[in-house]
């Protein structure tokens, strides 16, 4: 799932660990500085947390991308499970082209009219993270006690150890997590007392001594059978308000939310000028209002997985074999030989893991810089502590952490139906947590949006929706704000069959409130040239946006 937090929680919103996204470049829209380049793009920000969950006739995969930012012992996260899963390593590549594929894209064409002159311008269960960091006296193990959990698997997964814990009271549960390390949040035992009664047991994830934050890699948790679950009731401890949740499921046909509302957006809404930027707020107002009440998502994409690039996730030239049998000197020329080292633009890592794997097994000497070290690693042979260096065991964790996970990945993309949801949620929210359900015969949801920006001489401008809709300017040529009009366009409630039951439907609401607006705003003659300060007002306003770094604005409530 996706979820902000501020430290050490993944899984669903509550990942301590903020979770890694690939950040979309930004193009630059025509809007209001009416150019000529025809179609500008703006993707939407992707910043939160992810999950993606694999629905398989059998078992849930839950993938968690975790990305934490402070000291590697005080990494800590407790996520409840309804059956002792299999734990290993995901893919952040994976986790890369999934966004990247996917992210919702606003498209503004700008076209003038010809009166204008040319120089106008049980499965997986509810996964939660507990803000949990590692305490620096850690003892181990301590004494069994009388309200302790049972202590069912121990064992490392990459740079991760985990326990699985089951049964036991919340005293003896956080009794058990204080005497190995954890440290717990005032409000946590409250919460984890609610999960022991619905029958969880949890599993409890710490770095490994001396591993750094950049070996922290995504976790795959897998159970059998079930539906896919976000783990939210923990979350709220360190959430902040608003928070990010996106959630990606991989299967044969749409997913949606069992328990939750579907909400379909007011596009009227959108900022078109600076395409999508106030994306979120959007989502934000609309998951908010009166029949969705906070508890909704929203579907970003529902379709062919084809459209996620497999480039990046796994190369065939990697093989871990031969590192497992080189000295230090010959560690540069194997990497580049496989692509883990590549100058074709910039020398650097092709994979997010690989730096801290060979600064685990190969230290950089020091007042060196690691990729100058790792291109010529016999640039620095007098400097090398040759005893440090282990090739099988790094050649064995090159095939536990990148090259087997990545193989992992590109199975998964065989699965034929992707979904990706979004919504937003405050700590007061995080009370229930949502599960969701396959429902094959629902229509797909394009990711991609777009509008045409009409410039009229003789008349406000408008902005032409894909539906056909129209929206005319304001008396100062700007869109409007429509603030009375809903976010949501459609709430509705989603049956695991049937047809889709309507909470909300405020699509004719909204199209009598735009032909009124409309009508009030249109020039009925008259040449109103405002050439001068479209470019002026448009253009300068657009640039003084991007110099402040305005993003999207704060939730407003009703």
């Amino acid at each position: 799932m996706a979820f902000r937090l501020p430290w050490t929680l993944p899984l669903a919103a509550c990942a301590a660990a903020l979770a890694h996204l690939a950040q979309p470049s930004v193009a630059h829209a025509c809007g209001g500085t009416f150019c000529d380049a025809g179609p500008q793009a703006m993707p939407v920000d992707q910043t939160g947390e992810n999950i993606l969950f694999v629905v398989g006739p059998e078992s849930v995969e839950a993938h968690v991308q975790i990305q934490y930012q402070g000291n590697p012992e005080q990494f800590a996260w407790v996520v409840p499970v309804m059956a002792v899963p299999e734990v290993e390593i995901g893919s952040d590549p994976l986790f890369d082209n999934l966004l990247t594929a996917t992210v919702p894209t606003f498209i503004l064409d700008t076209q003038r009219e010809d009166n204008c002159n040319d120089n106008s311008g049980g499965g997986f269960g509810c996964a939660a993270v507990a803000d949990l960091a590692l305490s620096s006296d850690s003892e181990g193990i301590g004494e069994d006690h009388d309200n302790s959990p049972t202590v069912l698997v121990q064992d490392t997964v990459g740079a991760f150890e985990y326990a699985v814990l089951e049964g036991g009271t919340v005293e003896g549960v956080t009794q058990w997590l204080d005497e190995n390390g954890y440290a717990q949040d005032d409000e946590a035992p409250a919460i984890l007392g609610e999960y022991l009664d619905e029958g969880f047991s949890f599993v409890a994830f710490k770095l490994v001594a001396g591993a750094g934050v950049d070996e922290i890699h995504p976790v795959i948790l897998r159970t059998p059978g079930g539906e896919p679950c976000v783990p939210l009731r923990l979350t709220r401890i360190a959430a902040k308000e608003d928070m990010g949740i996106r959630t990606f499921f991989l299967g044969d046909g749409r997913v949606v939310p069992t328990n939750y509302s579907h909400v379909e957006i007011n596009p009227l809404h959108i900022d078109w000028l600076i395409p999508g930027s106030n994306y979120e707020e959007v989502v934000t107002r609309a998951v908010d209002e009166p029949g969705a009440s906070g508890r909704a998502f929203v579907t970003e994409y529902a379709g062919t997985s084809q459209t996620v690039s497999p480039d990046g996730i796994h190369s065939e030239r990697w093989n871990s074999a031969p590192f497992s049998e080189i000295g230090p000197n010959q560690l540069s020329r194997v990497l580049q030989d496989q692509g883990f080292l590549d100058c074709t633009f910039e020398c650097g890592f092709t994979h997010p893991l690989i730096q801290g794997l060979l600064e685990t097994y190969l230290p950089v000497p020091p007042n060196v810089d690691p990729v100058e070290f790792y291109m010529c690693t016999e640039c620095f042979s007098d400097f090398i502590d040759e005893e440090r260096w282990e090739p099988s065991e790094f050649a064995a964790a090159l095939e536990e952490r990148v090259i087997g996970p990545a193989e992992h990945a590109l199975d998964l993309l065989e699965l034929p139906y992707l979904t990706r949801m979004y919504t937003t949620m405050s700590p007061h929210e995080m009370t229930v947590d949502p599960l969701f359900h396959t429902r094959a015969d629902l229509p797909e949801v394009s990711n991609q949006f777009s509008a045409t920006r009409i410039i009229d001489c003789e008349g406000p401008d408008s902005i032409i929706l894909e539906d056909g809709r129209e929206i005319v300017f304001d008396e100062l040529d700007r869109q409007p704000d429509f603030e009375d009009m809903p976010y949501s366009a459609v709430i509705e409630r989603i049956p695991e069959q049937g047809a889709p039951i309507l909470t909300v439907d405020s699509r004719d609401a909204i199209n009598d409130a735009l032909e009124d607006w409309n009508d009030d705003h249109r020039v009925a003659d008259g040449c109103n040239c405002r050439v001068t300060r479209h470019t002026f007002e448009g253009g300068s306003t657009m640039m003084l946006m991007v110099l402040l770094g305005l993003r999207a604005r704060r939730r407003r409530r009703d």
